[in-house]
């Protein structure tokens, strides 16, 4: 009874092991050190020196090949390149989620390494493609940029002025105040409640509430139709006044405007410059204008094309209303592949064919018994041991019950009263007359493992073993139910 206890515990402190492992660990990135510089005052600078990078999962695999740039303070700065080109990498070590591997970044001419990291993120402001918000309401979840800032534990109606001030920046405040309890409304589970554009406009008020001299926008307007686009973009060249901004996006009509455009391909700066001195270029830039122009165009072409339905079964000319011939997102009726075709066939030719009489469960069955019949004798001992094992649990819980009772009794029947118990409990535990041991060892393996197998030679097993073991697991079990009811009552 005690095995499987210790074999718990067994695992436990093997899981245990591995789990004050991670604990007691110390990353190389350590967000809990105290350490650490902390500028008086943050310009928003940031320098790449010969940058060599690759992701600890590949090592053989370089992401970031000597990459120098310089982003200079209050300026808006755009990445753009195809996927792969180490956009996104260039914001996961500005954030301090990975080290370069050599060279180095500074802010406002402080390696960042030297720097408190907790501090460090706390001077950038992040916006994604895909926003998380918490399952609370609007304030609550823009008040989420104010921790490990100042305005942390600010009272409370300065920390709602700061909110509102970032919300009127993010161009969110409109829409907000329309909702059915303005800035107390739920949001939902994972902003649920509120559409994209929305929640994207809430996500860079958290970003820009506590006042940060970085913000990093990483594909932040992809994910959005065309007039949310134009929404969150306009409150993004709100909020990026006065920052340092990095802008990552694929769409090139969203960073024409920015400062400084760098092209990236494998890890390396390809070209830079503003919108208009790289196209005059016609390098990488101008193809990608020209590619995604290309794109547009073909997706243009291809909404306005009209589907052409297939012919029907009758003679009669279709005649399309007017209705129909204006609205696009009508309905239309469209072929069928060959494999939808053959699919419909078989399930046809299925339907067809005469029905599959499925017998029922008590004639499976009788069918089964028939087929065991010969064995029977160790179908019957067997549900009898299993009735016994079944009673081992009950007759122990009354045993116990009893046993406590018994200690109401006067101080010199206690013993002998227990005694008793004890012996019983012995009985159910160690000897075989409860029909578990007995029916788990004595009975061969071909009684439960030749369900529906053709008997042995001459219909029976041998006459001699199976009436033995059936008379000798009955007296067994009826002696052994006889003397425990006896002391029971006793």
């Amino acid at each position: 009874m005690i095995a499987p206890e210790l074999q718990s515990i067994s695992k436990g402190r093997a899981a245990a092991a591995k789990l004050f492992a991670t604990i007691d660990r110390v990353p190389p990135i350590d967000s809990s050190d105290p350490g650490g510089l902390r500028l008086e005052e943050t310009r928003g600078t940031l320098t790449f020196e010969d940058v060599q990078f690759s992701y600890p999962s590949r090592p053989n695999v370089p992401v970031i090949k000597g990459l120098s740039t310089v982003f200079e303070a209050g300026k808006t700065c755009a990445l753009v390149g195809a996927s792969g080109s180490g956009k996104s990498t260039v914001i996961q070590l500005l954030e301090r989620f990975y080290d370069p591997l050599s060279g180095r970044i500074t802010l406002d001419g402080t390696d960042i390494k030297q720097l408190n990291l907790k501090w460090l993120r706390q001077q950038i402001g992040l916006v994604s493609q895909e926003p998380t918000l918490f399952a609370t309401t609007v304030r609550g979840n823009v008040e989420h940029g104010l921790i490990g800032s100042r305005w942390e534990h600010a009272p409370d109606e300065e920390r709602f002025a700061l909110v509102k001030r970032a919300c009127v920046a993010a161009n969110a405040d409109g829409f907000i105040c329309k909702l059915p309890h303005g800035y107390d409304t739920m949001v939902g589970e994972r902003g649920m409640l509120m559409s994209g554009g929305q929640k994207q406009r809430i996500a860079i008020a958290r970003a820009i509430v506590s006042d940060p001299r970085i913000l990093l926008l990483d594909e932040a307007t992809s994910a959005l139709d065309g007039h949310s686009e134009r929404v969150v973009q306009d409150a993004l060249d709100r909020a990026s006044v006065g920052r340092t901004t990095i802008v990552i996006a694929h769409r090139l009509a969203t960073v024409r405007d920015a400062d400084r455009i760098i092209v990236m391909g494998e890890g390396r700066i390809v070209e830079e410059g503003t919108h208009n001195s790289l196209l005059e270029k016609n390098g990488a830039y101008a193809l990608l204008v020209q590619n995604q122009k290309l794109q547009q165009e073909a997706a243009e072409h291809a909404a306005a094309e009209v589907e052409i339905d297939t012919p029907s079964d009758s003679d009669d000319d279709v005649i399309e209303s007017p209705t129909e011939k204006h609205h696009s997102l009508a309905r239309h009726v469209t072929g069928q592949s060959v494999a939808s075709q053959a699919l419909e066939k078989r399930r046809a030719e299925r339907e067809a064919a005469a029905p599959y009489d499925k017998a029922g469960f008590w004639k499976v069955f009788i069918r089964l018994l028939k087929m065991n019949l010969p064995f029977w004798r160790w179908y019957v001992a067997g549900s009898i041991g299993s009735v016994c094992a079944g009673m081992i649990y009950p007759s122990m819980a009354i045993l116990f019950g009893k046993a406590i009772a018994d200690f109401e009794l006067p101080p010199n029947r206690i013993s002998p009263a227990l005694n008793r118990k004890a012996q019983v409990l012995v009985e159910i535990v160690l000897t075989p007359d409860c029909g578990t041991l007995s029916f788990r060892f004595s009975l061969p393996w071909p009684c439960f493992s030749t369900t529906g197998a053709s008997p042995a030679p001459g219909g029976n097993l041998p006459a001699t073993s199976a009436s033995a073991c059936s008379q000798r697991c009955s007296d067994t079990t009826s002696s052994g139910l006889t003397r425990m009811r006896t002391r029971l009552e006793q």
